[in-house]
Parts: C-alpha cells; sequence; structure tokens
C-alpha cells in the first residue's frame, strides 16, 4: 500500500478523535451545567486495553451519560428500536451504539460486542436488559456473563442516578435534575472446575448485579436485588446452544 494511503489513515483517526474529545468535552460541560453531574470513580476504568461497563439502566439518555463520563470512546448494546426516532437514532450512533433484537437470542450483536472487546475498546452493557424503576435493580441476563467468559475481559461495576428524573419513561424533552454516576473496581470472569459452566456464568452476572447494588447503596439506602435464578440459567443455556461460544 502507499505511503500516502496510511498517511490518510492516520489523519483521519486523528480528526476522529479529535472530533470525539471535542464533542465529549462539549457534552460534558452541558451536562455539569445543566444536570449538576458528578462523577466518581473514573480511576478504576483501565487506560488502555478491552473493558466491559456493566451499569443500571432507567432512562433512554443512560448512554450518553456514560459515554460523557468515560474518557475513552465506549460503544453500547442498544435495543433496535430505538435507532428508528430520527434525533435519538442519531445521537446514540454518534455515541457509539449498536442494535440488539431484544425479542430473541441475538448472537451477532454479541459476537460484535466480542470483537470490539478483542479489539482492546470499551463496551458498555446493561445487564437487566431493559430500563428499571429506578427503585430496585431487575436480575442480570446471562449476556455479560457470556461475554466476559468469552473475552476474559475486566468488568466495572457502574451505577448512577437522576437520568430517570431527567428523562422519564414517555418524555419529549429533558428536565432539570442532579445526576450522579460512579464506577467500581473491575473483576473478571473465573473459571470452577466444581461448577457447569451455565452456572458459572449465572453466578457471575449475578455477582456483577451485587456489585451495582453495593454502589448504589452507596449513594441511597434500600436496594436490593430481586432473584430470577432459574430463568436466567435458562437464558445462558439458550444462548450456549445456538453458538455464542463459537469462534467468530
Amino acid at each position: 500500500m502507499s505511503v500516502a494511503f496510511f498517511r490518510g489513515l492516520i489523519l483521519k483517526t486523528a480528526i476522529a478523535r479529535c472530533a470525539f474529545i471535542t464533542a465529549r468535552l462539549v457534552c460534558l460541560g452541558i451536562a455539569k451545567v445543566a444536570f449538576r453531574l458528578h462523577i466518581e470513580g473514573q480511576e478504576y476504568i483501565p487506560r488502555t486495553g478491552p473493558v466491559i461497563l456493566a451499569a443500571n439502566h432507567v432512562s433512554y439518555i443512560d448512554p450518553v451519560i456514560i459515554a460523557i463520563a468515560v474518557r475513552r470512546p465506549v460503544r453500547f448494546m442498544a435495543k433496535m428500536e430505538l435507532f428508528r426516532v430520527p434525533l435519538l437514532g442519531w445521537l446514540i450512533r454518534q455515541f457509539g451504539a449498536f442494535p440488539i433484537n431484544r425479542s430473541r437470542t441475538n448472537l451477532q450483536a454479541f459476537k460484535l460486542a466480542t470483537s470490539l472487546l478483542e479489539a482492546g475498546e470499551i463496551v458498555a452493557v446493561f445487564p437487566e436488559g431493559t430500563r428499571g424503576d429506578g427503585v430496585n435493580l431487575r436480575p442480570a441476563k446471562p449476556g455479560i456473563g457470556l461475554i466476559a467468559a468469552r473475552t476474559g475481559a475486566p468488568v466495572v461495576p457502574v451505577f448512577h442516578k437522576g437520568t430517570g428524573k431527567v428523562f422519564p419513561k414517555g418524555a419529549w424533552l429533558p428536565r432539570p435534575y442532579r445526576i450522579a454516576i460512579t464506577f467500581g473496581t473491575p473483576c473478571r470472569f473465573e473459571e470452577q472446575p466444581a461448577d457447569t459452566a451455565e452456572d458459572q456464568i449465572v453466578t457471575f452476572s449475578r455477582a456483577i448485579m451485587e456489585k451495582i447494588a453495593a454502589l448504589k447503596t452507596s449513594l441511597e439506602s434500600g436496594c436490593r436485588v430481586r432473584d430470577d435464578r432459574t430463568y436466567a440459567t435458562r437464558e445462558a443455556m439458550l444462548i450456549k446452544k445456538r453458538g455464542i461460544n463459537e469462534p467468530t
């Protein structure tokens, strides 16, 4: 390949990086003024290499808030319906979101997340799979455990509060309210020879939700994680049988 090609590629990468930094700083400034955004635990996010961010989910703007709170570019799984909303779809795509079909086991999305992590990127996942009520955390679906087991990437638990007040269900415009986000210490999936693969995945996924719950209790009281181990185990087995553990 020609030297001009590599120069053009380097220039394109530099421009994209500059655009990301500028957009993030602008949005961060707006969030700090409009929503008094408070961020804790950024030091727990590795500066290089693959990282999985596992966060609670209460609002459509959660991906945007998480993205501007992290100094590195973040990729997101988001339900495919959001990409059909003209402005919102464009915005979340600019912040690195990619679609996932929640109505079925979407191996393509899981494999894309895996390939992004293998390339050293940050991928954010909402283990609950859907927006919660902002009071109780839903049980984790096994996707977070499957991706962590497949890639070996560290998982950083994330908890944020206030986004459900800023942009509640059914709202068309954001409302003024304080947002706080905190990152916890990373952990990795470790195989236990005495357990089945499905049990290990379910146990790890639940452990991640417990870490998110622990971050929640540091900000407020009365948090609990509802248990649904039977459902999670069944879904983990289904995904494995359909090929999530096959090489991409």
